[in-house]
């Protein structure tokens, strides 16, 4: 089960999403194995259309529609204990901050190079408009028989936003401010998460601290 202060509503998991713009496909092989591919995508209502390469074997690998899980992940790092107000002669773990959404649902596989094309085609059109009105009719319809179109059906939506939102405000601010200042663009990048995601904690939080060995 998420803690409270990490979970994020199905709004705020659509929204993240849409800014990823793309994640892991993970499906699983009849022999128990798992497969899995970094796409991207456009959803629309409960439905979020992809392609794949042809020669990708998991959209061939097994029968389908089946269940299968998309994994979108946000800007994560570690977190520094030494942020943290602790009693004297205390101690307590580090741990790692980070965002992400999984969507649980049906994926089904279209072998069709008209719908493939359909799909490639909505997706240059999403993120540059300009260059899909310049793409040939020969050029997509050479291009549709090399890809495949899959969709998948969303039934779940699992978000957690796990942002140190349990810290009191100047211990977030501690954070924030070691993360800028490591000179990492992915530090950098989950501090203004960080920054972004308001303070939940209305005590001090209880950390289960070990005493430190003298």
């Amino acid at each position: 089960m998420i803690p409270h202060y990490f979970a994020m509503d199905d709004d705020q998991a659509r929204e993240f999403v849409a800014a990823q713009a793309a994640g892991t496909l993970v499906t699983s092989r009849p022999d128990g194995s798992f497969d899995t591919t970094f796409l991207p995508i456009i959803w629309d209502g409960d439905v979020i259309r992809m392609h794949m390469g042809r020669a990708n074997e998991q959209w061939s690998a097994g029968d389908f529609p089946r269940p299968a899980i998309l994994v979108f992940t946000g800007a994560h790092g570690y977190v520094s204990a030494a942020d943290y107000d602790l009693p004297e002669g205390m101690v307590a773990a580090s741990t790692w901050d980070y965002t992400q959404v999984t969507l649980h649902g049906e994926l089904a596989v279209a072998n069709d190079s008209e719908v493939a094309r359909e799909y490639a085609l909505e997706l240059s059109y999403h993120h540059e408009r300009e260059i899909a009105e310049g793409l040939t009719d020969d050029y997509l319809r050479r291009a549709s028989r090399a890809i495949i179109a899959v969709t998948f059906t969303v039934e779940r939506i699992e978000g957690v936003a796990k942002l140190s939102q349990n810290k009191l405000p100047h211990e977030r601010e501690r954070i924030v401010k070691r993360l800028r200042s490591s000179g990492c663009p992915a530090h950098a990048d989950l501090a203004e998460d960080i920054a972004a995601a308001p303070s939940k904690a209305r005590r001090k939080p209880f950390l289960g601290p070990l005493k430190s060995a003298h």
